[in-house]
């Protein structure tokens, strides 16, 4: 079958494992309420919902998860995977407020322009490469939805990899909690295997971008876990009582 290629089974592989991902985060979220498990749940179930619709969209054509795949892949899996970030390093004042409403009022607006810009589905064949035909489905770029992509996307990168790269820094200076050190290196190669995947597309091979979207989960995944895993400061052994000399009576 033409459409169980390789790029089709990585695809997948993506989907479930950044379900699987997206579900132990939220879990994670539901008990310990903390704000960056939610953000990152979310952008690991969007994250989900691209893969997923790829997977579809291999197989039929499909306006509804197009546009999905679309909004999910190059408005919303960024800024909000990079607004977990955000929440675990800004902790004082309400900037990372202010910015999550600014990523939800852009997402809600984008989403509800994705979903009345006309589509040509002429362009699509079974098996296709969404990368290689979105813009012929969509159309021109400038004045559409898609010139939200670069703003989104830049934006959710200098977060997600900026700020892993940042904490991950602080942490080596400190000599303190290496599982962050090591849980924001992963991060930040997670957030950028997506990015180099797309740009060795132009090597005329689709499979480096799919195979970069799943490792790219793996790798922030566990990211995730190690830097927000708690992990206590060692604490000296306890030396031995010193045996007190025997009292001598005159």
């Amino acid at each position: 079958m033409e459409t169980l290629s390789f790029p089709f089974i990585v695809s997948v592989v993506s989907a479930i494992t950044s379900g699987t991902f997206a579900a132990i985060v939220l879990n994670r979220w539901r008990i310990k309420h903390r704000a960056y498990n939610l953000a990152w749940g979310i952008g690991l179930l969007f994250y989900c919902l691209g893969t997923l619709s790829q997977v579809i969209l291999a197989l039929t054509w499909s306006p509804f998860f197009f546009r999905v795949w679309y909004w999910t892949g190059a408005l919303a899996v960024a800024p909000w995977l990079g607004q977990g970030t955000v929440y675990l390093l800004v902790r004082r004042g309400s900037v990372a407020k202010y910015i999550n409403m600014a990523v939800l009022l852009i997402s809600i607006m984008t989403f509800l322009w994705m979903f009345i810009t006309p589509l040509d589905g002429s362009h699509w064949y079974p098996g296709a490469d969404m990368t290689q035909i979105y813009g012929d489905v969509m159309g021109p770029s400038r004045g559409s939805v898609r010139s939200f992509s670069p703003l989104m996307n830049v934006w959710g990168t200098i977060a997600l990899v900026g700020g892993a790269i940042w904490s991950a820094w602080l942490f080596r200076r400190k000599e303190i909690m290496r599982n962050r050190v090591i849980g924001n290196w992963l991060i930040a190669a997670g957030g950028l295997l997506p990015a180099f995947g797309g740009a060795l597309i132009r090597l005329g091979n689709p499979a480096f971008k799919y195979t970069g979207e799943m490792l790219g989960a793996i790798l922030i995944f566990a990211g995730f876990y190690l830097a927000t895993r708690y992990e206590p400061e060692e604490s000296p052994a306890p030396q031995p009582e010193l045996s007190k000399p025997l009292e001598t009576t005159s």
